[in-house]
């Protein structure tokens, strides 16, 4: 019996984790916009909620971006560095972060699409279905996602697709 009941236990949480994991697939699209530098598009994003409605206070957001031109990893990070420096984000905060991001993004080719995936608990980038790296802190999902969601986002016309609006 007791055998019996680890068992179970082990699949129900190995069950919980592939469901929750993989649950984004099944929201709706809120919105979506491609960001374009001079003429030529870098990325197709689209925000993804359990309602399908973006509500600030709900944590639990899909941001799928599909890439529409090649972009190796360096590069990503410093745009990224740069979005955080205009949010106002320290230097030694983005710095770390930054190293954290390091260890998990991959050179994207065009075509390739990258998503990152948040909750209550934290964030995880995902491609081709599989997790990149380990779970990231609240703060660090937080900071990341407001790239594209906080009002204060360097792309407010894109932010305004993304979320409905």
């Amino acid at each position: 019996m007791k055998s019996y009941l680890i068992t179970l236990l082990l699949m129900t949480t190995f069950f919980c984790s592939s469901v929750q994991a993989s649950a984004w697939y099944t929201w709706p699209i809120v919105g979506e916009s491609t960001l374009k530098w001079g003429w030529w598009q870098i990325y197709i994003a689209q925000l993804k909620t359990p309602s399908g409605k973006y509500n600030v206070s709900d944590p639990n957001v899909a941001l799928v971006i599909r890439y529409l031109r090649d972009i190796d990893k360096e590069d990503l990070l410093i745009a990224t560095g740069k979005q955080w420096q205009h949010l106002g984000i320290s230097s030694p905060q983005r710095q770390q972060w930054l190293n954290q991001l390091a260890q998990q993004w991959p050179n994207v080719k065009q075509g390739d699409r990258l998503v990152f995936v948040k909750d209550a608990t934290g964030g995880r980038f995902y491609q081709a279905g599989k997790p990149l790296g380990k779970p990231l802190s609240i703060a660090l999902s937080n900071a990341f996602i407001d790239i594209w969601l906080s009002t204060n986002t360097a792309y407010p016309k894109l932010r305004l697709k993304l979320i409905g609006q």
